[in-house]
């Protein structure tokens, strides 16, 4: 992986991380998904490290609350 990918992913568990009161376990579980969506997302193209940091605090909140109301994913 990528030097910049890992300091997107890393900025990411860093501010999800100062946002939840998450365990070390849900944090590492939280790095492990992240890394493979932010990972996706690089390999279709995105390279602005601001906007994949962007894109994972929404996909780690989505993942832990569920999508916002009124969203059906559809």
């Amino acid at each position: 992986m990528e030097a910049f990918l890992n300091e997107v992913i890393d900025r990411v568990i860093h501010t999800f991380g100062m946002m939840r009161n998450l365990s070390e376990e849900a944090l590492n579980d939280a790095r492990e998904s992240l890394s493979s969506y932010i990972e996706t997302l690089s390999s279709a193209g995105e390279t602005d490290p601001q906007r994949l940091a962007v894109f994972g605090l929404a996909y780690l909140r989505n993942r832990q609350d569920g999508p916002p109301p009124g969203v059906t994913g559809c």
